[in-house]
């Protein structure tokens, strides 16, 4: 069995999770001002059903894949590797999980940290600071070939809000994107998981509340507010129409809805 200690799939148990859902991607949340956002509403268009697990608020994780047709964990405020967060080992578990049983996992910023520590590989605090602002982030030879890239620029600006960054992927994993202040930008493993460490899903909108959430990372930035606001009119155009692209494969191509999972995995517990 799974131990009933908090932070494991055990720890879903312990918090009574005893529903019956319909086939649905979990939308994983680690903060009240990230989540899925413009992603969020492609999977819908293409007919997905989500649901939103909040954890920072306490909701229980699913104790097995029955009712699970994918995952999406998106960014937040907390480290990937603060181990005393109650529920990042059973997030870890449940990544793992679902990547050994050929789900589609699909991991934004700090969720695809979290995705890289589950799956083996390593996150670090960056040593020059907080990375904050937009970035020309650029396809690898691997990248340019991927399926979900059909169509998007091999070079593009996308939107950074991250102390830590990804310092080795796991292994096995194929290098996708890197910039000059990060090496690793978005990294694939098998057919269907995917880590970003940049921003696709955001809305102009969302830069504007996690400044207000967190006015000191513009300072430990060396930006300033005005100045991010003319980068974001410059850029933000480019890369939400370039999100679109990306966003319509992951629903067309890693998650087509014609295709079923359910039954694939059963109890998590052995």
């Amino acid at each position: 069995m799974w131990s009933q200690g908090r932070g494991t799939l055990g720890f879903a148990a312990e918090r009574g999770f005893d529903t019956l859902w319909p086939m649905a991607l979990l939308v994983l949340n680690h903060s009240p001002h990230s989540g899925i956002e413009r992603l969020g509403e492609t999977l819908n268009d293409f007919g997905h059903n989500l649901r939103t697990i909040n954890l920072h608020e306490g909701d229980p994780l699913p104790v097995d894949l029955d009712s699970v047709d994918g995952i999406v964990s998106c960014g937040g405020t907390p480290s990937a590797n603060d181990d005393s967060l109650e529920w990042l080992a059973g997030e870890m578990d449940l990544i793992r999980a679902a990547h050994e049983h050929c789900l589609p996992v699909v991991g934004l910023c700090l969720g695809g940290q979290i995705a890289t520590r589950a799956l083996g590989g390593t996150v670090a605090q960056r040593d020059d600071g907080m990375h904050l602002g937009w970035a020309e982030v650029s396809l690898t030879p691997t990248g340019r070939e991927d399926p979900l890239h059909a169509g998007i620029a091999w070079t593009s600006p996308q939107f950074h809000w991250n102390r830590e960054h990804v310092v080795a992927p796991p292994k096995g994993a194929r290098v996708l994107a890197t910039s000059p202040n990060c090496a690793i930008e978005s990294w694939a493993l098998g057919l269907r998981t995917y880590a970003l460490q940049y921003h696709p899903e955001i809305r102009r909108e969302t830069i504007d509340v996690w400044i207000d959430d967190d006015p000191y990372a513009l300072e430990e930035a060396k930006l300033t507010r005005d100045e991010l606001a003319n980068a974001t009119d410059k850029h933000i155009a480019t890369m939400q129409r370039l999100a679109d692209r990306l966003f319509t494969s992951m629903a067309l191509v890693l998650m087509p809805v014609d295709r079923r999972y359910k039954g694939v995995a059963k109890q998590l517990h052995h």
